[in-house]
């Protein structure tokens, strides 16, 4: 598969190029960023023949399979995702899908008129912690065994080190890219206040969200938000509540992270590794109530030492050959934001 890459920043040279560079029967095809001397510096190091400045000159010389897109959610980013989808070339982006649900709007919109192949990279969701936590929780929902599904709950200390030294040996660049502000039209009804948290808890916080849709199953709503912005309430479209736990604590020098999805008589949890740690998966339990038989009460299973930014490149190239993957949709990225947003109007209405 010729893979191209969008994006030659510390994210692209440190994680995703070479979790691609290492998969069977890919070719890193091209790159494309608008520092060409950053692109030429990292083109070199992994060996990608060709770099370019614009993605339209990417998309008229170059026959690709895929495209890996690691672009901040900035205007730009949605015309490129457009042109991409207009030329038919499956694409994973980023997170956020957008920086406005307007935007994520238009994006789903033309992603379902052009029938093309749009994943977000959501990677929690492709930690082998959280498939396993996901394939049980499926399976308790089908067979009623531990009961109806009762509470689910994210956990978050984002004053952690997210970074675990993932960018130590980043290049930088040296052009700063111009000032793309994002119309106005996309926050009619917002207040300032609102707009102003908007944008860094998307950002920040849409992992988590996503990870929450991802356990439940389904789509859920905002139902309570706490002044302090710490405590955030939601009920899921079948009627399970929810809660989200947004840094009440800090704890600097690791990473806290956990899901947990109850059940009458059981539960599965999940612990996450921080972001960028290489080569190092989550922890998952499950607990049920065993009423007194010889069914062991807890299982805590071993995973293989790979990192979910690893898992989800192996995510992606499945999707292409047309295996099932967990990877998110446009959709399921548009709910995260919508969640966002109707977080920060509580918030400041």
């Amino acid at each position: 598969m010729r893979i191209g890459f969008i994006g030659a920043g510390k994210h692209a040279q440190c994680i995703h190029i070479p979790n691609y560079q290492l998969m069977p029967g890919v070719e890193l095809a091209c790159l494309v960023d608008i520092d060409a001397g950053l692109a030429a510096q990292v083109a070199k190091q992994f060996n990608i023949p060709k770099t370019y400045t614009t993605h339209t000159d990417m998309i008229k010389n170059e026959k690709l399979d895929a495209v890996v897109m690691v672009m901040g959610a900035i205007p730009t980013a949605e015309k490129m995702l457009i042109d991409l989808m207009d030329a038919k070339i499956p694409v994973i982006t980023e997170k956020p899908i957008a920086g406005s649900v307007p935007s994520a709007e238009r994006i789903v919109a033309h992603w379902k008129k052009t029938g093309s192949t749009l994943f977000v990279g959501y990677h929690k969701r492709c930690d082998p912690a959280s498939m396993w936590a996901k394939s049980e929780i499926e399976r308790f929902t089908g067979s009623g065994e531990l009961g109806p599904m009762k509470y689910a709950r994210v956990h978050i200390s984002l004053a952690g080190d997210w970074i675990a030294n993932g960018y130590s040996h980043a290049m930088k660049g040296t052009i700063v890219p111009p000032p793309d502000p994002r119309p106005e039209s996309d926050f009619t009804g917002m207040s300032k206040e609102a707009r102003q948290k908007f944008g860094p808890f998307a950002g920040a916080h849409s992992h988590q969200l996503d990870l929450m849709r991802y356990l439940l199953g389904a789509p859920y709503h905002v139902k309570y938000v706490d002044p302090t912005g710490v405590l955030l309430a939601v009920e899921s479209e079948k009627g399970v509540p929810g809660v989200f736990e947004f840094s009440p604590y800090n704890s600097t020098k690791d990473w806290r992270e956990q899901g947990l999805v109850c059940f009458e008589k059981g539960y599965v949890k999940v612990d996450l590794p921080a972001p960028l740690a290489m080569n190092l998966a989550g922890k998952a339990e499950l607990f049920r109530d065993n009423g007194g038989t010889s069914i062991p009460a807890s299982t805590m299973p071993v995973f293989p030492s790979k990192s979910a930014m690893f898992s989800v490149a192996e995510c992606f190239l499945a999707a292409l050959r047309g295996e099932k993957t967990p990877l998110c949709t446009p959709q399921e990225a548009l709910e995260a934001l919508i969640v966002a947003r109707d977080w920060a109007t509580k918030l400041h209405p």
